[in-house]
């Protein structure tokens, strides 16, 4: 007798050597009706027990479970039959004080085969059928039931062998947080019985459904039982589209949106592929019910910066930034070069070089050292006000503390001596009066430069301040300056736009019409803010990148890469939406 543990000290039983001849074993499934819905969503005991059997099933060779639902058949030992039920004792003798379920049987001693298997689960204990972790208020009915098939396959519990083995499997005699077959369990298995060549994947835990609210998290996931060389293809059906989109981004068997938008309701679905066999399943479509929230006019960005290469001729950093509102506004913009040597930055730009030019092409203001321009303390006192990271006395970092009138306007960062290397620009809104500040706000920032491979992308940084969220439109440009009135011959052909919250990726963006049901939003928001339209047509590259997101007050970093590797000029803009 073979039985499955509560988490624990104590021993179990165990026995050895019999296994099933070749063929079909029918199981006879006799769980009764539900007391009340499961938390998988499942119909029935029936369902989930079918569901363990079809995980095994998966790694068979030249034998299979089959099944019969309801069946009528007398539960007793010694009838021959594979009963699979609950009850409140093993044929008369009491359940062990922690024994969640046991498999007993017999076998023809000549023949090695098994000619009976039951599993009886203990009623007296509550049960339920979910995926993740262990809970205290049920037990899983599916992961104790995979256990317990595979006792009925012949399987023993691998950490009371002799010797004793450590590995991770269901098998073992304790249940677990694991709920899918390990390797060891189908290493086990295959050696009794060989290798299904030609069965399509299992799928052991569908994607669920989830309703949250703009901002939030999802995790569209599949668990596939059993190993193998799996492709994973999802699917994107958008809220109120008859179009099914491929959901590129998700290239696993899971995926998460770090901050859902309303642009990702719909229903997602994955199309598991053996690559050896080439056989498929299709999961479960899981809905993903989208709420909004709430957004600010006050809130404002209060820092943009970004961190690029610099290069020669062309090849500077540039930033640019508007200044919305009637009255002129204080800023502090900055170009760090040594200073980011302190973060462990390497290849940064020795002595960086910054200028500010406006509209009409005319430089009004320029710094070679942050000391130099005769208000070295008053900046120093703006920089510790603000936030901003210290600049060293006598280092090379430029600096421009300015009083700006509404406009547009160019940060330009190049090397002294036609240095290169890895610098930072930064545009702080320098106003006191944060009222004040809320008339005439810094409303965009867009930097334009080289994005290498490695830590040499284009990285802006956003700092968002105000009493509650707001949208923003940001972009990454590569193909659309290949284009007239652009030109930028060397610009980036396929960009790549991730955006994060500290270490944690809340959303990312290869081309601007993934989801197309969103494309038309962002074209939209473009025209509103004043944007230049972006290129439609793949020719020959891939599309830019764009997306909106609303995001609560705090600091966030956009990430310009080329896709695959991909290198060139990018220009990467941040808008907020009026």
């Amino acid at each position: 007798m073979l039985v499955t543990l509560l988490t624990g000290s104590a021993k179990a039983f165990d026995s050895l050597g019999p296994t099933w001849a070749s063929g079909d074993i029918v199981m006879h499934l006799q769980l009764g009706e539900l007391p009340s819905p499961l938390l998988d969503a499942s119909p029935d005991w029936a369902t989930v027990a079918q569901s363990a059997l079809e995980e095994w099933n998966g790694q068979l060779g030249r034998s299979r479970f089959t099944w019969i639902r309801n069946s009528t058949a007398e539960v007793r030992r010694g009838n021959r039959v594979n009963n699979v039920a609950f009850r409140p004792d093993v044929y008369g003798s009491a359940f062990g004080d922690r024994t969640l379920a046991v498999t007993l049987g017999s076998s023809n001693t000549g023949s090695g085969r098994y000619i009976e298997q039951d599993v009886l689960f203990n009623s007296t204990l509550t049960w339920n059928s979910y995926r993740g972790p262990l809970r205290n208020s049920a037990r899983d009915l599916r992961r104790v039931a995979l256990h317990e098939f595979g006792h009925v396959l012949g399987l023993d519990h691998p950490d009371q062998a002799q010797p004793a083995q450590t590995v991770a499997a269901v098998m073992n005699s304790i249940v677990s947080n694991l709920e899918v077959l390990q390797f060891d369990d189908i290493l086990g298995a295959q050696s009794l019985y060989g290798a299904n060549a030609s069965s399509p994947p299992t799928i052991a835990a569908q994607p669920q459904s989830r309703a949250v609210r703009v901002g939030e998290p999802y995790t569209m996931a599949v668990t596939v039982g059993g190993a193998g060389d799996y492709t994973y293809t999802w699917s994107f059906l958008p809220l109120g589209s008859s179009r099914t989109e491929p959901f590129r981004l998700a290239t696993g068997p899971g995926y998460t949106i770090g901050a859902v938008q309303l642009a990702d309701a719909g229903t997602y679905s994955v199309r598991v592929n053996n690559a050896v066999s080439g056989n498929a399943v299709t999961s479960n479509a899981a809905q993903l019910s989208v709420g909004a929230i709430a957004t600010s006019v006050d809130t404002t960005l209060a820092n943009i910066s970004t961190r690029g290469v610099v290069g020669r001729g062309n090849d500077v950093l540039i930033a640019g930034l508007v200044i919305g509102g009637t009255t002129s506004k204080d800023v502090l913009i900055r170009a760090a070069g040594p200073a980011l040597g302190d973060f462990g930055v390497g290849g940064t730009l020795t002595d960086p070089m910054l200028r500010i030019v406006n509209s009409r092409g005319e430089t009004v203001m320029a710094n070679d050292d942050w000391e130099t321009g005769g208000n070295a303390a008053a900046i120093s006192a703006a920089a510790q006000r603000l936030g901003a990271f210290e600049f060293k006395s006598s280092s090379r970092d430029s600096a421009l503390l300015a009083t700006l009138p509404p406009g547009s306007y160019t940060a330009v960062v190049s090397g002294a001596d036609d240095q290169t290397g890895i610098a930072l620009v930064e545009a702080y809104d320098a106003d006191p009066n944060a009222a004040v500040a809320r008339t005439r706000k810094l409303v965009n920032i867009a930097t334009r430069g080289q994005v290498d491979r490695g830590d040499n992308v284009l990285i802006a940084g956003l700092v968002v301040s105000g009493p509650g969220p707001r949208t923003f439109l940001i972009r990454a440009i590569g193909p659309t300056l290949l284009k007239p009135p652009f030109n930028v011959g060397d610009a980036l052909r396929d960009p790549f736009l991730q955006i994060y919250r500290g270490e944690t990726l809340l959303r990312e963006n290869d081309d601007w019409d993934a989801p197309l049901a969103a494309q038309a939003a962002v074209r939209e928001a473009a025209v509103r803010v004043g944007a230049f339209p972006l290129q439609e047509i793949r020719d020959g590259t891939g599309l830019d990148a764009a997306m909106l997101i609303t995001l609560q007050p705090g600091s966030y970093t956009a990430k310009v890469s080329g896709f695959q590797g991909g290198t060139g000029v990018a220009l990467v803009e941040v808008y907020e939406l009026p």
